[in-house]
């Protein structure tokens, strides 16, 4: 196996359980004071945008990593919704 084919398959899988300790972290202490929901939506949107350049390319292991992303990502959003003290006006 070629060093290319190798960080090809690592990088998606490091990208994918990145967030893992944050999402832990967000749901035992139900607190969501240091995320940014900024951040939250890029993470989405850069996840999205690599779910559907694997589906062109027709890459399973990319497209496998960026659905298990997308999940923590919309996990984690979906968290600081429900944790954040919003105050519509």
């Amino acid at each position: 196996m070629s060093l290319p084919i190798i960080v090809a398959t690592l990088a998606p899988i490091v990208n994918s359980i990145q967030l893992f300790p944050q999402l832990h972290k967000t749901y035992v202490t139900k607190s969501v004071q240091d995320l940014s929901i900024y951040s939250l939506v890029l993470m989405l949107s850069t996840n999205l945008l690599w779910f559907f350049h694997g589906y062109f390319i027709a890459d399973a292991s990319l497209l496998l990593s960026t659905i298990v992303a997308l999940i923590v990502n919309a996990t984690l959003f979906i968290l600081y919704l429900s944790y954040a003290d919003i105050k519509i006006r």
